[in-house]
């Protein structure tokens, strides 16, 4: 129990140290919505990249803030399908054998 209220509260002294940090507010020149869009759509080649390179980074800073967000996360959303891709399993049993047979809608 006492492990548990210590990372509690080193969890709590964390949040409240992150909320202390400023970041400075990009110039209207910066990366905007379709700048993020773009490098969304690139992030994971820029991953790899950045992995060899030290010039080549995923997320451009400074930006305008939560439009080049929105932007970044629709591009990198773009490559699961949006998350608009489910697979539906039903599983049917038949109850006389009590067989299960599986079946997959994709």
């Amino acid at each position: 129990m006492r492990k548990i209220v210590l990372a509690g509260l080193g969890v709590a002294a964390l949040v409240v140290l992150a909320s202390c940090a400023t970041r400075p507010m990009g110039a209207p020149s910066d990366p905007g919505l379709v700048r993020g869009l773009i490098d969304g759509l690139l992030a994971p080649i820029s991953f790899v990249i950045s992995l060899f390179s030290d010039t080549v980074r995923m997320y451009a800073f400074p930006n305008v803030g939560r439009w080049y967000d929105l932007g970044f996360l629709i591009g990198l959303g773009a490559w699961s399908g949006g998350s608009a891709h489910a697979v539906t399993r039903f599983v049917y049993v038949d109850r006389r054998t009590g067989r299960t047979i599986e079946e997959r809608d994709v």
